[in-house]
């Protein structure tokens, strides 16, 4: 026996010695249930490795025996039988010989709660799935194991192993090889022989049809639907519709395919009274909310509210999604002042929600808000919002000017020290646009030093202003010095033709980076005017970029 508990007939059988099998089970019978320190039995270990004329071999030897089928009943650490390890491991052939020498089996669930029929449906083994349900007629241990581990969502999650494997290996055959186990096959050979299975449903309530609409297999549900329309209809234990399961996902095809079966989605709607544009604005589902905003019999969903009055957009207000929050208030028919049952607008729901220090995503809910022109409601003062703590909000603006304050002294340092090296002298024209940029670099720096010298004055209103005049003002003095330093060296290497170009092309480019990542750090975005608004649409939806995972 070796060290893990394996007998000479396990390793022979663990390597595909038939050979050494055919002599060793014949010599010494009662090795055939002798267990390894994992529980398996040599004909686990033949049918995990593929060995079908081994498995053969041994199902024969013990056949001579009191209990025929003890040996395929067997149960490894693990729950497995052989069967299990044949089709977890993809050995087809072999599962289907082990089915036919007792369908019993097939019952049989590991610890995992998965079954035959259930491995057979995922794998995508056709032949397998047939065989099961043609020779199992017991309707009740099916139905009970359609309870646990539904084989028929196992049809359709099969997909994504099946998908998995074929990203990694991106061999020409081996697709030729996926196509031919296309998981309709498998959901056509199980509801061919029993059409029930497709109102069946697991443990938590989700029938077939809520398993492809939320995996988004838009073949899938074409086929659940063509075959039974009225799961469409069901909900599943939390009382979510199929539809609802998609918009979860952002399955945006699948979602198109529901309604046009489910022409009336006002009526769809889940166990807190939500519809689809309700879910996509909550799980943070762009596709999904501009889909509807795009379909004109959608409309009626844009303003609903759902059991506790809240709208879509206080939705997705109240769960920091700030690219929904701006596609909805960019459009003119969802009213910003509705309110929830609380009394609470969205922006009521906004500075109710935010925390003490708000991240990126938050300050940008916030601000679309504003900019929108949402208003609070007359009863804000019922809502109950813990008034914010002002040491701790002067403590993190006091961060951000000690900061500003360290980069304009930098700025001014350096390009001082640039003004008296300048190329060219100090008697010739040239350098001109040097000396210009490093004088408005120089100047905006001190200006930025001087305004953020007064935000260290304690008061939070001033501190606020004063790094609304600081920002852009230093933004111009980067983008001045930046200017000032391509000057001077393209006056440097000007009789270079080639290099004088690179350098001019070099500076220009990083300009515009610089330019593209400051202007929307120094723009308004809490400004309501129309035009305001209108000019910071690309800054603000580039700050919303740089804040996504």
């Amino acid at each position: 026996v070796s060290p893990a508990g394996n007998t000479l007939l396990h390793i022979a059988a663990k390597h595909g010695n038939e050979d050494a099998v055919t002599y060793i089970a014949a010599k010494v019978p009662s090795l055939l249930l002798i267990k390894n320190d994992n529980g398996e039995t040599a004909l686990h270990l033949a049918a995990k490795a593929g060995y079908e004329s081994v498995v053969k071999m041994l199902v024969l030897q013990f056949e001579n025996g009191a209990d025929e089928n003890y040996l395929l009943r067997a149960k490894n650490e693990r729950g497995n039988t052989a069967l299990h390890e044949a089709l977890i491991n993809g050995s087809d052939s072999i599962a289907q010989y082990l089915i036919q020498k007792d369908p019993e089996v097939s019952y049989y669930d590991n610890n995992e709660g998965e079954c035959a029929l259930y491995l057979a449906a995922k794998s995508g083994f056709v032949n397998c799935v047939f065989l099961i349900l043609q020779l199992c007629r017991d309707q009740d241990r099916i139905n009970e194991l359609f309870k646990k581990r539904s084989p028929i969502q196992a049809a359709i999650e099969g997909k994504i192993e099946l998908t998995v494997v074929m990203n990694k290996l991106l061999t020409i055959c081996f697709l030729l090889f996926i196509s031919d186990y296309r998981v309709p096959d498998v959901l056509e050979a199980m509801l061919s022989k029993n059409p029930s299975l497709i109102q069946s449903r697991d443990g938590t309530g989700r029938t077939p049809l809520h398993c492809a609409a939320s995996l988004g297999y838009l073949e899938e549900v074409g086929y659940l639907l063509q075959e039974y329309l009225p799961s469409a209809f069901q909900r599943d234990g939390s009382g979510s519709f199929p539809i609802h399961l998609a918009s979860i996902k952002g399955n945006v095809q699948v979602i198109s395919l529901l309604l046009e079966d489910c022409p009336d989605p006002e009526e769809m709607l889940d166990g807190d009274g939500c519809n689809i544009l309700h879910i996509a604005a909550r799980n943070g589902r762009c596709n999904v909310v501009s889909y509807v905003l795009k379909s004109p019999y959608l409309k009626n969903l844009i303003n609903m509210k759902d059991k506790h009055g809240n709208t879509p957009l206080h939705l997705a207000t109240m769960n920091w999604h700030p690219k929904i929050v701006s596609a909805l208030t960019w459009d003119n028919r969802v009213d910003v002042t509705l309110v929830n049952d609380k009394g609470m607008t969205a922006l009521d729901a906004a500075d109710h929600y935010m925390p003490d220090n708000p991240q990126f995503p938050q300050r940008l809910t916030w601000a679309a808000l504003k900019t929108a022109g949402t208003p609070r409601s007359l009863s804000r003062e019922t809502v109950g919002r813990q008034a914010p703590k002002k040491s701790s909000d002067m403590d993190n603006y006091k961060e951000r000017v000690n900061t500003l304050l360290l980069v304009a002294t930098l700025v001014a340092t350096i390009t001082f020290a640039a003004g008296f090296t300048l190329p060219g002298g100090y008697n010739t024209d040239t350098g001109m646009a040097t000396m210009l940029g490093d004088a408005i670099a120089m100047y905006s720096s001190i200006v930025v030093a001087v305004t953020l010298i007064w935000a260290q004055l304690g008061d939070i209103k001033l501190a606020f202003n004063a790094l609304t005049l600081a920002v852009p003002l230093l933004g111009i003095a980067l983008c001045m010095m930046s200017i000032a330093f391509t000057a001077g060296v393209f006056l440097v290497v000007s009789k270079l033709r080639l290099l004088s170009t690179a350098v001019l092309v070099m500076g220009i480019t990083f300009l515009a980076i610089m330019s593209i990542i400051l202007i929307p750090l120094c723009s308004s975005h809490t400004s309501s005017n129309r035009i305001v608004r209108y000019l910071s649409y690309y800054p603000f939806y580039l700050l919303i970029l740089a804040s996504s995972s």
